[in-house]
């Protein structure tokens, strides 16, 4: 069987056949399911990838022992528009070569998903579901207006932000459409589901849980009590991710733990000490932390470690206390999925899938995104229990473990969809 893989830039198994090295997220994520399939002999998979490196109208094509690779241009807008007939052109070309059985688009986000989802209609197709724009639209800002705070934009920042929040929403539509096309669906949680359906209640839903890298699962977390009050959370490049929250419920915590550590990974801009450069250096949400910190007097509390591979990711884990999940919006909370298997404890926002595999002081805890307050008392109420910590990381991995072994497979949903 022929399956071609469409991801909105070059990721995992095409981003090393074409030689390109994935400036994004570690995407780590589709690298586990490509390990699953490659053991398969009878599913062979192409790779159809887009970059703005790429003029228009450009494409490299490259094979290697993984197999075949792809890539096409990414608009300069790649949301909220249509593709260029140049564009679909170019991608119906691709697809002719490669004759695939089945097509399968990760994503909805961007126009370029968008646009296979159009080509070759009488190839069956399936999207699998990554974020959901349709519902994140609802919540894009962070709620940052009624909190009294604000991110210093100056007026040309301020106006391509208006640009952007307006293509974003109108992209909900693109979605909706693509998803209709395609007819079927790749979700691993009821949320997803109930939104595919409210779309229309003719598409196809398969389930499949989007589950940890292995590391996750053959290490495990262990309380450490030379650095008991450590709390580690997501990279949150923009106020969706709440990192801002989080650090108006450690001004709290700290009136208990006065050494409470916040460490926070991802590519912010930081100094060889683990903290944010001067403010000239800094993006406008970095600008907004860099204030709260100063304002809340966090500076000797927050270390910024930086981009983390799994396994690095992994030791930060086993140097913490409590995770702490604090979007507004995720679909599936990977890097939650990531803590619990791990063995951690756990504390998430209610938010996209979160409530079908957290139970609230069992295997975690949750709060609203925009209570700060209840988040900064549920932290302290971990950091003062060590028999709640030890009970609910064990419980955690349980759950994800139990989540991986009653998994479905990819190939059975592809086998199922050309019958």
């Amino acid at each position: 069987m022929k399956i071609l893989w469409v991801t909105a830039s070059p990721i995992g198994p095409a981003s090393r056949i074409l030689g390109v090295k994935y400036q994004g997220a570690s995407g780590v994520w589709i690298q586990n399911i490509y390990e699953q399939i490659k053991q398969k002999s009878d599913f062979e998979l192409s790779f159809l990838c887009f970059s703005k490196a790429l003029k228009k109208n450009e494409i490299i094509h490259k094979t290697a022992k993984e197999g075949q690779a792809y890539c096409l241009n990414m608009p300069a807008l790649p949301f909220g528009r249509p593709a260029s007939d140049a564009l679909k052109m170019n991608v119906q070309s691709v697809i002719g070569q490669i004759n695939p059985d089945i097509i399968h688009i990760w994503g909805t986000e961007t126009t370029v998903q968008n646009v296979v989802a159009q080509c070759a209609p009488k190839i069956p197709k399936v999207t699998f579901l990554q974020g959901l724009i349709g519902i994140h639209g609802r919540y894009r800002g962070g709620y940052l207006k009624n909190s009294g705070y604000s991110i210093p934009y100056n007026l040309k920042q301020r106006l391509i932000q208006k640009v952007r929040s307006y293509y974003f929403n109108r992209q909900a539509d693109y979605e909706a459409r693509q998803l209709k096309l395609c007819g079927n669906v790749i979700a691993d949680s009821e949320f997803s589901a109930s939104y595919c359906h409210s779309i229309s209640d003719e598409i196809k839903v398969y389930n499949y849980k989007l589950l940890p890298g292995n590391i996750f699962f053959e290490k495990k977390w262990r309380y450490n009590p030379d650095i008991p009050h450590t709390v580690f959370t997501v990279f949150g490049h923009n106020a969706d991710k709440g990192l801002h929250q989080v650090l108006r419920a450690l001004k709290i915590v700290k009136r208990t733990f006065p050494d409470v550590r916040l460490t926070v990974p991802g590519p912010f801009n930081i100094d060889n000490a683990g903290h944010l450069k001067a403010e000239n250096s800094l993006t406008p949400y970095e600008k907004l932390l860099s204030a709260l910190i100063e304002k809340f007097d966090l500076f000797d509390n927050i270390s910024f470690c930086g981009k983390l591979s799994q396994e690095q990711m992994a030791v930060m884990m086993a140097e913490s206390t409590v995770f702490v999940n604090p979007s507004i919006m995720e679909v599936h909370a990977g890097s939650l999925r990531e803590a619990m298997a791990f063995g951690m404890p756990c504390i998430s926002t209610y938010c996209g899938s979160v409530g079908e595999f957290v139970t609230e002081g069992q295997n975690g805890f949750m709060y609203r995104f925009e209570e700060f307050e209840v988040l900064a008392k549920k932290i302290i109420r971990l950091l003062s229990d060590r028999q709640l910590l030890i009970s609910a990381g064990k419980n955690a991995a349980d759950t994800i473990l139990e989540m991986r072994n009653k998994n479905n497979s990819i190939t059975d949903i592809y086998t199922d969809m050309l019958k």
